[in-house]
């Protein structure tokens, strides 16, 4: 998971926002820049900058302190719902067709390699319809009957994507196995390395949305 998924972008979340949302951020700031209290409207890019801080590090921190005060367990249901649609749908769907184009370059260009991930391109595209297929469905008859925390329905279909979730985690077993963890050969070269190593952010990236869904949100609607 990013600190954008939970605090949002640097260049444009204010203090006032995160202080609100986490009264102790406001310590973490003020380890930075102790006049911080009079620049509630600065946006923490800005606070970053005329702290002389790395903006990556100052958010981690704050970050840090959000998720270490209030558990995943503890997110409000709405916040749950923009992390998984605005942090994980739209991000998964916008990696795979690039991650598709990469996959058919390498092994095109790496056909007669016998280390070539060979299926890799079809299996990537193959999950892709999928993914786009259940992001749909789930939208449509699971998480707009959640908004707001609504009272739960029986005849919402938690169980259906429940089973969607374990079908994606068995591709994604696939996809660890056609590329050996995610491990590229001595002989690979640089868009092969990086195709390795953005399969695998996207492998954590939604095994966390499914934990997410799965463990913390799904049972708060189940009979």
């Amino acid at each position: 998971m990013k600190y954008e998924d939970i605090i949002g972008r640097c260049d444009t979340t204010t203090v006032s926002q995160v202080v609100s949302r986490c009264p102790n951020a406001l310590n973490v700031l003020e380890k930075h820049m102790p006049e911080v209290d009079a620049h509630r409207q600065a946006t923490l890019e800005m606070v970053a900058s005329l702290a002389g801080v790395n903006q990556e590090i100052l958010c981690q921190e704050i970050f840090d302190v959000m998720m270490a005060e209030t558990p995943l367990e503890d997110v409000d249901t709405d916040v749950l719902l923009e992390l998984i649609q605005r942090g994980y749908d739209i991000e998964n769907l916008k990696q795979l067709p690039r991650l598709h184009r990469l996959a058919r370059k390498i092994e095109a260009i790496h056909r007669d390699n016998p280390e070539v991930p060979r299926g890799i391109t079809m299996t990537i595209k193959s999950l892709e319809k999928d993914l786009k297929d259940h992001i749909e469905r789930e939208e449509q008859f699971v998480l707009e009957r959640m908004e707001h925390d609504q009272p739960p329905r029986p005849d919402t279909p938690i169980a259906q994507m429940n089973e969607e979730h374990s079908e994606l985690h068995r591709v994604l077993k696939k996809m660890r196995r056609l590329t050996a963890n995610y491990r590229p050969p001595e002989s690979a070269c640089r868009s092969w390395r990086r195709l390795y190593r953005e399969l695998q952010a996207f492998d954590t990236r939604l095994s966390e949305q499914i934990y997410l869904e799965r463990d913390i949100l799904f049972p708060r609607f189940q009979f």
